[in-house]
């Protein structure tokens, strides 16, 4: 077997110099889809969120937002079938059953369509939520770079020998006697024992450089904060760091960007299903110390309804 032959140089008449370096990207699974399980957990996550500012939830219908692990017909919960149709733009019909949702028949969809007034059920429309497409190209690039991450970490684990005189020796009959003497250099490289290198020989160990993959998961976090409305942080899981950081201004963000989705979706879905009058709670502990401030000044006021009280203070605490 000649060098020339063992480096697939000559194939059919053609000389082909280029060296596949792509390797695959095993998920385990290959049917998983990186960019929808992602764009899921981000809308899964912002939904949880709403949950947690949601004031005067109620308790007994706590159980239908959730997932379980128990194999029945409500092993998806209210807020994963959301995420779930926010992700494909999907239009759905839910039905409480108990304190379970579901999705609707098809003959419990007609009574639905016609009893807008959500005793029957509930119909929900993301077919032009377009924000979801957006997200899901940005979740897709973010695929690439780790595809791409996981090649420069395998040529990483390589070693680029430079042989002296290589193409001579590719013309070379006598090419068996090279190439145990590459795989021999090789090995003993990988083993730690050293080898024997001509002068003209050159070794060179790969390295991954991070830099341009942290810059460009900065570019698409930052699209993914500006379609979602929320911050960096928030998108990425990055804490605030920082002795002289308080996180405030991510905090602000943060209920910023909820306001939209706990408005426009969690609530009204909740509502109509579950039932109860959800109010949006902060998390600013700014706001917490004026409200305390100010406590001492509404008990002792009677120009302030003490419906208004209660109604101030529920907002705040929940």
């Amino acid at each position: 077997m000649s060098l020339k032959d063992f480096f697939n140089f000559n194939q059919g008449g053609k000389t082909d110099y280029s060296v596949k370096l792509g390797f695959d990207f095993a998920y385990g699974d290959k049917n998983f889809k990186f960019a929808e399980v992602f764009t899921v957990e981000v809308f899964r996550k912002i939904l949880t969120d709403c949950y947690e500012h949601a004031a005067d939830f109620p308790k007994d219908k706590e159980s239908a937002l959730w997932d379980s692990v128990v194999f029945t017909q409500a092993r998806r919960g209210l807020i994963s079938i959301l995420a779930h149709a926010m992700t494909h733009k999907e239009k759905l019909y839910l039905k409480l059953d108990e304190d379970c949702v579901r999705k609707a028949t098809e003959e419990e969809k007609k009574e639905i369509d016609a009893d807008p007034s959500g005793k029957k059920g509930l119909c929900v429309d993301f077919t032009d939520f377009h924000r979801a497409t957006i997200v899901l190209i940005l979740a897709s690039l973010i695929n690439l770079l780790l595809e791409n991450a996981n090649t420069s970490l395998n040529v990483s684990k390589s070693i680029l020998l430079q042989i002296n005189g290589l193409r001579e020796n590719v013309a070379n009959a006598n090419a068996g006697e090279v190439i145990a003497q590459a795989k021999a250099i090789e090995q003993g490289l990988k083993n730690g024992t050293g080898a024997l290198l001509d002068a003209g020989d050159n070794l060179e160990l790969p390295t991954f450089d991070t830099n341009p993959m942290e810059q460009a998961l900065d570019v698409l976090y930052g699209l993914m904060s500006f379609i979602t409305g929320l911050p960096r942080a928030y998108i990425s899981g990055e804490l605030t760091t920082g002795l002289s950081t308080t996180g405030e201004a991510d905090e602000k963000g943060i209920e910023r960007g909820l306001t939209f989705y706990f408005n426009s979706i969690f609530k009204p879905v909740c509502e109509k299903l579950l039932g109860g009058h959800l109010v949006f709670k902060t998390s600013n502990w700014r706001k917490f110390a004026e409200i305390a401030n100010l406590l001492p000044t509404l008990e002792a006021t009677d120009m302030v309804s003490k419906e208004y009280k209660n109604q101030l203070i529920k907002e705040v605490f929940g």
